[in-house]
């Protein structure tokens, strides 16, 4: 009974190995010649069967493999090993070459010795060829990405140059004595645009030079108070000017973070003119800030446009803007939430956005490790 078992499961694996079409088995011998194939592997080798069998295992390697003596490594290590696994080129009789997946075993005897080897692979050309593709596609990303930043840079720089001269003139228009009323607004209004302009090209500085590992930071053991009273007074005329009332709750007792003081301030000054800029006229906008356990938190609160839930994971993203808030943008480019990100994480802190969906306000918590 259970010589016709064993009978019965030989022959069950020869009619396996002599029916597939996709894997190719070849039996070696213990010097590396072939005993026997399967039907596959002589296709995929470009041979006869009778062709096969009698070729020294070297010869289905590329010449460059066999100079570097992978063949008999394959052997030496299924021999001394387990199973020698192996994803490489491979030649066919007529010289083009096929990518294979496989492995190489030694088959031994009962007492231990090595009677040959089995060595067993699948054509996988195509899988090999839809890496290359992609490792193709991510080295061109990558390039696009460095001449992105290069662009950004030089866009940044030369945008600057002409800020200069505006912000003298206007410096030369105060010093020229009181404005008349008629001076009054359009002098206000190419002040608040001078500084718009001023701040959106500082913003796309500091994102390439982020990107390529410029920026650096002066550490200190600040307040974060003291820095959120800053970032008020910076976007307090935006808010003003859009008539929204600002609540602040901030901790009572110092909340000492290591921090560059200024790189902070730019953060929150960020997150405040967003909720300005993205609420209607009127809203409501709360900076909060406290502590829990060894993290500053600082919350940004607004009653504005929202955030759909599907640009939510996004958000941070170096220009995305939601398309609802393209009224409401006044010029921006979707840099300032891309920086903020990058600036706190910097500082080892984090950012996270919360919003119930579109018309439901926003919510931005920082995170920072307490000093």
């Amino acid at each position: 009974m259970r010589d016709d078992s064993t009978s019965s499961i030989e022959h069950l694996l020869r009619l396996h190995s002599q029916r597939t079409t996709d894997q190719s088995t070849l039996l070696l011998n213990a010097e590396g010649i072939v005993m026997w194939c399967n039907p596959t592997a002589a296709r995929t080798f470009g041979y006869a069967p009778e062709e096969l069998v009698g070729l020294a295992i070297h010869r289905l390697f590329t010449a460059e493999d066999v100079l570097d003596g992978v063949p008999d490594y394959e052997l030496r290590v299924a021999a001394e090993s387990a199973d020698m696994n192996n994803d490489r080129w491979l030649q066919r009789a007529d010289g083009s070459r096929f990518w294979a997946s496989g492995s190489t075993t030694a088959l031994r005897g009962d007492s231990g010795e090595i009677l040959g080897f089995g060595k067993t692979l699948r054509n996988r050309t195509d899988v090999k060829e839809q890496l290359e593709t992609l490792r193709n596609r991510a080295d061109a990303l990558v390039k696009a990405d460095e001449h992105k930043n290069i662009f950004l840079s030089t866009l940044s720089h030369e945008l600057r140059n002409p800020l200069a001269p505006l912000v003298n003139a206007l410096q030369l228009i105060r010093m020229s004595g009181p404005t008349s009323a008629a001076l009054h607004y359009p002098v206000k209004l190419i002040e608040r645009q001078v500084d718009f302009i001023r701040r959106l090209v500082d913003d796309l500085l500091d994102v390439t030079r982020i990107s390529s590992g410029k920026i650096q930071l002066e550490l200190d053991a600040i307040d974060l108070r003291d820095v959120l009273a800053r970032a008020v007074e910076t976007a307090r005329p935006l808010i003003a000017q859009r008539r929204h009332s600002l609540a602040q709750l901030v901790l009572e007792v110092p909340i000492i973070v290591k921090g560059d003081a200024g790189r902070l301030e730019q953060v929150f000054v960020n997150l405040l003119t967003n909720a300005a800029k993205y609420t209607p006229e009127g809203g409501r906008i709360e900076l909060r800030a406290s502590r829990e356990q060894d993290e500053a938190l600082v919350h940004v609160l607004d009653n504005g446009i929202g955030i759909p839930m599907e640009m939510q994971p996004h958000i941070f993203e170096l220009f995305t803007q939601v398309a609802e808030s393209a009224p409401h943008a006044d010029g921006g480019l979707g840099i300032g939430l891309s920086l903020v990100k990058n600036l706190v994480e910097l500082h080892g802190g984090s950012v996270q956005v919360r919003s119930e969906g579109a018309g439901n306000g926003s919510e931005f918590t920082v995170r920072l490790p307490l000093a």
